[in-house]
């Protein structure tokens, strides 16, 4: 018993001490400088650290590290709603609002992106910037290296397939797979059951 409360105790100053080295690498680096560091932290300092900076998580979380943030100066773009899972290697993009609500198991290396940039491509011309958030709706399912693009809700209790790229919307309890996603079931009747 008493071993446990030390135990707590070491981690809430390697947390504290994680956050004061993030704070610091932000002023003498640069926010990208920072974020890579993110990616070497543990699973508690991380949850601690995007907190501090405005990232609205849930309670009884499962956010494993290391996670990759894009486009993000402030993680107020980010929320995660209670008993939520998300796999190491998970990238999201933070141009726009990423809200995850409860109970969602997103696996390992799934890509969030939430915008649009040709950069200084010619195409440029014709695609102008665009950003648009990501709403992944309560119970939902991502399997292992899925895509979500900007501006897709993925509906309650829906199953995105490994490997997928979605593209569209996905409605409530509705299972897809494939690159670009398309229906393959609904999952209504493997709840109820």
């Amino acid at each position: 018993m008493l071993g446990l409360g030390i135990f707590k105790k070491l981690r809430y100053i390697f947390n504290i001490y994680c956050l004061f080295k993030y704070k610091l690498l932000r002023f003498l680096y640069g926010i990208n400088t920072a974020n890579s560091y993110l990616t070497t932290v543990d699973k508690y300092a991380l949850v601690k650290i995007v907190k501090y900076y405005g990232a609205h998580i849930g309670s009884n979380c499962d956010i494993e590290s290391p996670l990759y943030f894009h486009n993000c100066k402030k993680f107020s773009n980010l929320t995660v709603g209670n008993d939520c899972h998300i796999g190491k290697c998970v990238f999201l993009d933070l141009r726009d609002h990423i809200t995850i609500q409860n109970n969602v198991t997103i696996s390992m290396n799934t890509i969030i992106i939430t915008h649009q940039d040709m950069g200084r491509s010619p195409l440029s011309k014709i695609y102008r910037p665009l950003a648009k958030p990501v709403l992944i709706k309560e119970g939902a399912y991502i399997g292992a290296n899925a895509t979500i693009l900007m501006g897709v809700t993925i509906g309650k209790c829906s199953i995105i397939g490994a490997d997928a790229l979605v593209n569209q919307n996905v409605d409530d309890y509705t299972m897809v797979a494939g690159v670009p996603a398309k229906f393959i079931k609904s999952t209504y009747e493997l709840i109820e059951n």
